[in-house]
């Protein structure tokens, strides 16, 4: 009897009230945010503001813009042409200074450093895909992939090395000793993703990574790069203008008007 009486009262225990009316996505998020306050961030921004003088006019792009990242998000920045979301990624790869504000990455102040201090700190921190990739085309897809390591003075036998073995991890071994523009589209952003790797950087950043791609070699292109986020743990930050791409993200960071915006709603207009 007493045993039935503990069971009814478990059956009878309140549901929690933050918990009434929430989805299984909504639990889940919250669940992540929770796990993710325990974590320091990987990349911070805060008070992110950046504008132009044309002539006497003040064109603002980002605008007092706070986020934080944390080590293993796939993180998806997305928004229109022109709403500021490249500007911002530019900032938090130190490829722009702010005009106020700051970006911390790995705790440094990356927003501070003179150009040839933010060079090295960001082959340390960073591997970068952009959407049109830039080869050396006199030479084969092998040594273009080898190219950052071959920059730090990496000797030959090991850099090719490690570049065959990542070429060899997306399928691409056989292309080695092609140049790059013997290769389609998709290939090329394979490769581009392989040389992005190269320094075993513990962020990915893509811009508009699939922009020149057809859908397949898109989708293709994504799923390396969700799998380089599950399996392999690195954290991704990418930007983008199509909001099919929002289901390859743990976290999805709306830009419009140089504002973060909250929800697929309001980015969408409605």
């Amino acid at each position: 009897m007493v045993n039935q009486s503990k069971e009814k009262e478990k059956e009878k225990k309140p549901i929690p009230a933050e918990s009434k009316g929430q989805t299984i996505a909504d639990i889940a998020a919250q669940s992540a945010k929770t796990e993710n306050e325990k974590k320091k961030p990987i990349i911070e921004v805060r008070n992110l503001n950046k504008y132009y003088m044309v002539g006497k006019n003040r064109i603002d792009v980002v605008k007092n813009i706070n986020i934080k990242i944390y080590p293993q998000e796939f993180i998806v920045i997305l928004g229109p042409s022109g709403s500021g979301k490249s500007t911002l990624l530019n900032h938090m790869i130190g490829l722009e200074t702010p005009s106020s504000g700051s970006v911390i990455v790995n705790g440094d102040v990356i927003s501070n450093k003179k150009p040839n201090q933010i060079a090295k700190f960001r082959f340390k921190h960073y591997g970068i895909v952009f959407q049109r990739a830039e080869w050396v085309r006199s030479i084969s897809v092998l040594d273009n992939v080898a190219l950052p390591l071959a920059i730090n003075n990496i000797g030959k036998s090991e850099r090719n090395k490690k570049a065959q073995q990542y070429l060899k991890d997306l399928g691409m071994e056989t292309h080695a000793n092609y140049l790059p523009t013997e290769l389609s589209g998709g290939q090329q952003q394979k490769v581009t993703i392989a040389r992005a790797l190269m320094n075993n950087p513990p962020i990915i950043v893509a811009d508009e990574p699939t922009g020149n791609l057809d859908t397949n070699s898109a989708d293709r292109v994504m799923t390396l790069l969700k799998n380089f986020n599950e399996k392999d743990k690195k954290t991704i930050l990418m930007v983008t203008h199509n909001i099919d791409y929002v289901r390859y993200a743990s976290r999805t960071v709306y830009i419009r008007d140089g504002n973060v915006v909250q929800g697929s709603e309001q980015f969408l207009g409605g």
